[in-house]
Formats: structure tokens, C-alpha cells, sequence
């Protein structure tokens, strides 16, 4: 696995697993990063859960995302 490419960010995991589960669907593999840290420390939300991609795979990825963009994750 080469490098790992950020390709959305959102304020809790529900919303990043609904994307993750789209990209995989579509062969992409996809990794959160922070998604439990949140849950460490409920309350807080000072944390954002980073959906990552492989570099190889983050053209393709970006293209599905914005071809049907969800509401509300921060887009990069």
C-alpha cells in the first residue's frame, strides 16, 4: 500500500462510514482516521474524522464524491 491521501473530513464517523461504504462499494479502499477519538471524550467534538485513500485511488474517489455529494462533510 503506498500513500494514504486525504480526501474528506467530517465532524462524526456516522457521516465518514456512509461515504466509506459508497468509495468501498466502487472498489476503492478507504480508511478513518481520529473516528474514535471522539468517543474518548464525548462532548468535546474538537476532532475531525479524516476519510482517507490510496494515492492511486484519491482521482477516482474525488470524482465520486463530488459527482453526488453528500451533505454536510468538508471537502478538500
Amino acid at each position: 500500500m503506498g500513500r494514504l491521501v486525504k480526501v474528506a473530513e467530517f465532524d462524526n464517523a456516522n457521516e465518514a462510514h456512509v461515504l466509506r461504504s459508497r468509495l468501498e462499494a466502487e472498489g476503492i479502499p478507504c480508511y478513518l482516521s481520529n473516528e474514535n477519538l471522539n468517543s474518548l471524550i464525548p462532548g468535546l467534538g474538537f476532532t475531525r474524522v479524516h476519510l482517507q485513500v490510496p494515492l492511486e485511488a484519491s482521482l477516482q474517489a474525488m470524482d465520486i464524491i463530488y459527482e453526488n455529494p453528500l451533505d454536510p462533510p468538508t471537502r478538500l
